[in-house]
């Protein structure tokens, strides 16, 4: 596995400026499943610096998620949307 050099230095310069491409198109161009891995892995290197603990946000991530999930399946019921 390649250490990316000065994460650090993109989370700054991509994160909070919004430069992140879509994510269901890839990140900069590479694979979806590489593009998650690296914002995953940006995520656990902020929440280091933060002293967040990570399994705490995948918790809080899941539940929201949860919820976003049936808020959506909940509206496409409404609005008779195929899902």
């Amino acid at each position: 596995m390649q250490i990316r050099r000065n994460w650090y230095r993109k989370i700054v310069d991509v994160v909070r400026s919004r430069h992140y491409t879509w994510l269901g198109e890839g990140l900069g161009g590479v694979p979806v499943d590489e593009a998650i891995v690296t914002l995953t892995t940006d995520v656990m290197h902020v929440c280091k610096r933060q002293g967040i603990d990570i399994d705490w946000l995948i918790e809080q991530s899941k539940a929201k998620f949860e919820q976003e999930e049936l808020w959506l399946s909940n509206r496409q019921a409404t609005r008779g949307d195929a899902a």
